[in-house]
C-alpha cells in the first residue's frame, strides 16, 4: 500500500490540494522528507493544484455564489466578515486569506461578491498560491524532522506501531495548533 500512495503522491498531491490543500501539502512534506518524493515538486504541484482550486472556486462563485450566501445565515456572516477586510485591500486580502484555514471558502465568497475582477484576482492569487506553498510545505518538511525524531525515539520503547501512532498524533497536533494560531489572528483582526 505504501508503494501505492508513493507512487501516486503527487497526483494525490494535486487533488487534496485542489479541494482545500494545508493538510495534502503538510502530509507530502513529511512525505518528503522521508525521502519518498521530492521536496521541489511537492511545492510546485501545491502551488498547481491551488492556484487550479482557487481560480475554478473564483469564477463559480462569482456564478453561484450569491444564492448560496443568502441561504446560510452562516456564509452571510462569514462572508460579511472577510468583505470588512477586503475592503480597500483586495490584492493583500486575496494573499492574505490564502493562509485563513477553514476560511477559505467565505473568502472566496466575499472576493468572488464583491468588485474585484478576474483581471486583479488571477495574479494576485498566483502570487499567493506560491508563497503559501513555499512557505507551508518548507514548513511542514521542517517541522517534519521534529515529527521524525519523536518516531525514532517511541520506536526504540515498543515497536513501530506506538511509534507510527505517536509521529500521527504529534503532527495532527502540528496542524491543530497551527490552525489555532491562524484563527486567533482572525478573530483579532474581527475586534479592529
Amino acid at each position: 500500500m505504501l508503494d501505492t500512495l508513493v507512487n501516486n503522491a503527487y497526483w494525490l498531491l494535486y487533488a487534496g490540494t485542489v479541494m482545500e490543500g494545508e493538510t495534502a501539502l503538510l502530509l507530502a512534506s513529511l512525505a518528503a522528507h522521508q525521502g519518498l518524493i521530492e521536496l521541489i515538486w511537492v511545492i510546485i504541484i501545491a502551488f498547481a493544484g491551488a492556484t487550479t482550486g482557487d481560480q475554478i472556486s473564483y469564477q463559480v462563485f462569482r456564478r453561484f455564489g450569491p444564492t448560496m450566501v443568502t441561504r446560510s445565515a452562516t456564509l452571510q456572516r462569514r462572508t460579511e466578515k472577510a468583505r470588512r477586510l477586503l475592503a480597500g485591500h483586495p490584492v493583500k486580502f486575496i494573499i492574505v486569506s490564502r493562509f485563513f484555514w477553514g476560511l477559505r471558502s467565505a473568502c472566496m465568497l466575499a472576493l468572488a461578491a464583491s468588485d474585484v475582477p478576474t483581471r486583479v484576482f488571477a495574479p494576485a492569487n498566483l502570487a499567493a498560491c506560491a508563497l503559501w506553498a513555499a512557505v507551508v510545505g518548507s514548513l511542514g518538511y521542517v517541522f517534519s524532522s521534529w515529527v521524525t525524531r519523536i518516531v525514532t525515539a517511541m520506536d526504540g520503547l515498543s515497536g513501530r506501531a506506538p511509534a507510527l501512532l505517536a509521529g500521527f498524533i504529534a503532527f495532527v497536533v502540528l496542524i491543530v495548533l497551527a490552525r489555532r494560531a491562524v484563527l486567533k489572528f482572525w478573530r483579532s483582526r474581527e475586534t479592529l
